[in-house]
Formats: C-alpha cells, structure tokens, sequence
C-alpha cells in the first residue's frame, strides 16, 4: 500500500512540474519521463575465436621451433574440421624472457624463454564452435581461448527491441499519468542509455555476451525478461534502455 502511494504521490508531482530545459520554448507544456528496459536473446551464427598459444624453453631459438610446433599441429587439426586457412589468422607474436617471482626475495629465477601468439579463428558454422572450445581445452599446449559471437539478424532484432523499450516506458508513463490525473501525449524526446552486459563483449557495438540459455518461449519481447532460444546454443542478449519523456495533456 506504502509502494502504491508513493507512486500516486510521484506521478501526481510529474504533472504538477513544467517541462524541462531542453523544452523551454513551451514553458507550460508539462511532461513525464520513464524508463523502458528490454532484454532479449537471439541465436548466434557465426563466431570469432581467439586462442593464445605459447612455449617455454630454456632457449629462444628452441621456444620459438616450439611455438611453431604447437600453430602447426593445432592448424593441421583446424584443417581436419574443416576451417580454410584463410579463417586463421596469427597476431601479436611476442619473445620475452621468463622469470620465477615466487620468492619473496630481490632473487628472481630464470625460466626460459617465452614466446606467444594469439590466433584468431572466423567461425561461419556455430555448430562447430563447442566441439572446437572443448578440444582446445583437453589439451595442456593450448592456452586459454574466449569466443565473440555474432549474428546476421542482430541490426533487424535490435530495432525490434529498440521498439518494444519505447513501447514499454509509454506503458509505465500511461500508468503514471492515469494515477496522475492526466492524459499522455505525444512522444516529445527519447534516449538510449547504456545497459548492463556481462562479459565478451570484446568485438561488438551492440550488447553481445555468450549465455547458454534454458528452454523458453521465444515469442515476443517482455519488459526485463530474457527470451531463450533452446539448451546448449550459443546465443547473443540484447539489452536496451529506453529514457523517454512524453507531454502531459
């Protein structure tokens, strides 16, 4: 009862206020502002893998043959699944010394020498993608990896949730305005802000992070719900918030 009052007493506060600055030309036209927040998923298509790969020996010339054994045999494994040599691409080779700084002491031990590279893999089939994540993983010579996710309907879905956000803080400001005793009007200004995604989002302007979803209806976009798409595949979240002000009449 507390929480609806308070509502009641915020909205009837909203009409009372004129609109703000960025409307000063209309200093009786009064508005209301909310917010609308969707988050969706949608099934990956592709994907980019990144692998970093490296060697540790007691020379830099024998850290380096190595290092070259290891790109080879992973390269002739990518072969025998299927990737073109063209989907492989090496970047940032690197050849440092390595030292032992567990001591607590000014004393380091030398290791070796380290050399690394990280290898960058285009995924065009995502089904190939878990096997390859998890072959990469049984094998010690191979060091971490860490996919981006992408997909060829994000801009159609993105607008689409980008619709159902406006859709859903008109909703809210309705609400706010019957209790209110006001009538809402046009749409005079809306923004999007920055949503909250977790990690992966490394290669992409929009809010992709990789999630395993559990089984769900995919049927339309709820206000702060995830849509699944099926067990076990690689799916990108979308997440949009819409602050959107609305005239008063």
């Amino acid at each position: 009862m507390k929480k609806f009052l308070a509502i009641v007493a915020f909205a009837a506060a909203l009409v009372a206020l004129p609109l703000h600055a960025a409307d000063s030309a209309n200093s009786n036209q009064r508005s209301i502002t909310t917010m609308g927040t969707v988050n969706v998923t949608i099934p990956a298509d592709s994907a980019k893998l990144f692998i970093s790969l490296s060697a540790l020996e007691p020379t830099l010339e024998q850290s380096n043959s190595r290092l070259n054994e290891v790109i080879g045999a992973l390269q002739a494994e990518l072969k025998t699944r299927g990737f073109p040599a063209k989907a492989i691409v090496l970047e940032n080779r690197d050849a440092r010394k390595d030292w032992d700084r567990s001591n607590r002491t000014d004393e380091r031990k030398f290791l070796g020498y380290l050399t690394s590279v990280r290898m960058l893999i285009s995924i065009d089939d995502i089904s190939k993608l878990s096997p390859l994540i998890t072959f990469i993983g049984l094998h010690e010579e191979y060091g971490s990896c860490y996919p981006v996710l992408n997909s060829s309907k994000i801009g159609v879905e993105r607008k689409a949730v980008l619709a159902s956000a406006l859709r859903v803080a008109r909703e809210k400001a309705e609400i706010l305005a019957k209790e209110g005793g006001a009538r809402l009007g046009a749409l005079l200004d809306a923004t999007e802000e920055n949503a909250q995604n977790n990690s992966y989002n490394r290669a992409n302007s929009y809010a992709n992070v990789v999630t395993f979803a559990e089984d769900g209806d995919n049927s339309d976009y709820d206000n702060d719900s995830d849509n699944a798409t099926p067990a076990g595949k690689h799916v990108i979240s979308i997440n949009v918030r819409i602050r959107a002000t609305f005239a008063l009449e």
